[in-house]
């Protein structure tokens, strides 16, 4: 049975930088109109969120590197998330396009009540374009360290951290009742701090693939960009920025800005792949805790004989 496996850790390769910057975009954007329409924003806001989802969409395209065959992610909305994510993205887009449309065009013929219906549908589709990375990564079996329902949490909130941070760039040192953006803010950032180090320690717990993950985001390179990105520049700076120097909200709101993008590449770079043979099998691989090729082999079977015992 063993040389049938191939227990190297490695990670995956196939998503990078692109779809980091995706994940950034999309869930910022999202965030951001889903606060323009609660907090009642200037429309200004709901218009930026609209941009920075279209050059995402863009990324996305050039992501995908066959632009002319991207209508085939809506083709499997009953089973894929990713299909799923992408009406999610469409009606984000064609809903809140036509509720800002209508405080601009007085004669549009869906103005009035319509157009704020519009805008509550705009806003539910923003909550879900910010859950859908999640729960996409999530669907993925051969990387334990994103099979979790922690992880849709760890993107939502990152995006309300975007979100915060364009709102604190755009207000500046304003001081007409901005102060609740700053506490906002350092809230978000401190809440995102607690979820990222209650899923880190969960997945260290459970060796194996996650385990290995975890110990890359504390390894060189990675963790360059996770300490001193994401921990540091991301969360540290702008919490000590907002708390002690309330002047200077741009500064902290680039530095937000540069954690929640950096999360994501972390988050994608760190997936540990599991042999394919397991990734394949029927029962819950997660569980397995052995790197060595032996100890490995031996667990896997005894975990498709108890599959197997359950499954008569």
């Amino acid at each position: 049975m063993a040389r049938d496996f191939n227990a190297e850790m490695r990670c995956q390769s196939e998503w990078g930088w692109l779809l980091a910057i995706w994940l950034f975009l999309s869930g910022t954007a999202s965030g951001l109109f889903l606060m323009y329409r609660l907090a009642d924003l200037p429309e200004f806001f709901g218009m930026t969120a609209v941009g920075m989802l279209c050059v995402g969409g863009a990324v996305l395209l050039l992501e995908q590197g066959s632009p002319m065959r991207s209508w085939r992610a809506v083709s499997g909305i009953r089973t894929s998330w990713l299909s799923r994510g992408t009406v999610f993205v469409i009606g984000l887009l064609a809903f809140a396009t036509l509720s800002l449309a209508a405080k601009r065009l007085p004669a549009a013929p869906w103005t009035g009540e319509l157009a704020g219906s519009f805008g509550w549908l705009a806003a539910l589709c923003a909550l879900l374009v910010m859950l859908y990375p999640g729960f996409f990564l999530a669907n993925h079996r051969s990387v334990p360290f994103w099979r979790t329902p922690m992880l849709p949490i760890v993107f939502v909130i990152s995006a309300i951290v975007g979100a915060s941070a364009v709102v604190l760039i755009a207000s500046g040192a304003a001081n007409d009742g901005r102060g609740a953006y700053r506490t906002f803010a350092g809230g978000s950032i401190a809440a995102t701090l607690v979820v990222l180090c209650v899923y880190l320690v969960a997945m260290s717990q459970l060796k194996g693939a996650a385990g290995e993950s975890v110990r890359l985001l504390n390894r060189a390179p990675l963790a360059w960009f996770f300490w001193g990105g994401v921990v540091v520049l991301g969360s540290a700076l702008p919490l000590a920025l907002l708390w002690s120097q309330p002047a200077a909200p741009r500064v902290a709101g680039v530095c937000m800005l540069g954690g929640c993008l950096l999360l994501r590449y972390c988050v994608l770079e760190a997936g540990v792949l599991v042999p394919a043979p397991l990734a394949a099998a029927p029962f819950d691989f997660i569980r397995l805790t052995r790197t060595n090729i032996e100890d490995l082999a031996r667990e896997y079977g005894q975990a498709s004989a108890e599959t197997s015992r359950n499954e008569r």
